[in-house]
């Protein structure tokens, strides 16, 4: 898996930069009032980059960790309100490394999430749209000027599509960030520049076993340990222990009795994966 380097990464985590890269650019338009509105969009985001916000470092979503997100986020959708409250207050805010080549800039604050959308293209970080989105109940709307959601050279799909596609994207943000905080998750930081392998995760959930970051900074792999399967075929030596055994007397009433277990010897074990056993509600 090849990590490779992104403009927009470079231009947020360096709010000492005065001008934007030449290869962080806005998507090209039908409508020439869209290219407006997206680059005030841009500028806002700029606003924000000099303000220094704590993005923490890119985060590469796994398939693993995917599935966590799209078992777990049921349960989430019941209490989203109150989790949308907490990130608002804690000002949440990352860069989420997709597949297809897409980054999302996310922030969180004044009871709204705030949604950059870029998409690698030829070497070029292309700002697509913004959506500022607000939770209502379980669901999540999606705020996004009318131009902009019509635009053909932006969306593809009918009116609806488009929605559902904005709907989902800023569902997706709110659980990723709500599985991240309460579900128990792996983190493997991939330095920049070097082969970094991955150990222990099955190839069903990952195309290679090795990460080769170029994106100039150290990257962030978010996994999940509940899909670790763990197997051992050794013969492992189990000493003699001592342990309170449960027995029961003449009158059927249960006690408890110092026992000594002798050694013995324990022919490998297998673990299931986390998720296996334990589905997410």
């Amino acid at each position: 898996m090849l990590i490779k380097e992104r403009s927009i990464i470079t231009w947020l985590l360096h709010p000492d930069l005065k001008q934007a890269p030449e290869n962080l650019v806005i998507a090209p338009v039908s409508n020439p009032i869209n290219q407006s509105i997206l680059l005030h969009s841009f500028i806002e985001l700029d606003k924000i980059r000099k303000q220094t916000p704590e993005w923490g470092l890119p985060e590469l979503l796994m398939p693993s960790f995917g599935e966590v997100m799209y078992k777990s986020h049921r349960s989430f959708d019941n209490i989203m309100p109150q989790l949308f409250e907490d990130f608002c207050k804690r000002e949440e805010c990352g860069i989420l490394l997709c597949r297809g080549n897409v980054t999302i800039v996310y922030s969180f604050g004044g009871n709204q999430l705030h949604i950059w959308h870029f998409t690698e293209l030829y070497g070029k970080s292309v700002f697509n749209f913004y959506t500022c989105n607000v939770c209502d109940g379980e669901n999540i709307g999606v705020g996004i000027t009318n131009t902009l959601l019509s635009d053909n050279l932006l969306f593809s799909g009918s009116l609806q599509e488009r929605q559902r596609k904005l709907a989902f994207i800023a569902g997706f943000v709110a659980t990723y960030v709500a599985v991240k905080r309460y579900i128990k998750v792996e983190t493997i930081v991939i330095p920049r520049g070097k082969f970094t392998a991955i150990e222990g995760t099955p190839l069903e959930y990952i195309e290679k076993k090795k990460v080769l970051n170029q994106t100039g900074q150290e990257v962030i792999v978010m996994d999940s340990i509940w899909f670790r399967k763990i197997i051992n075929e050794n013969d492992i030596y189990v000493r003699g222990f001592f342990r309170m055994q449960n027995k029961k007397n003449e009158l059927g009433e249960w006690y408890k009795e110092l026992i000594f277990v002798d050694s013995f010897v324990r022919h490998g074990y297998h673990r299931n994966a986390k998720i296996e056993d334990d589905e997410v509600n």
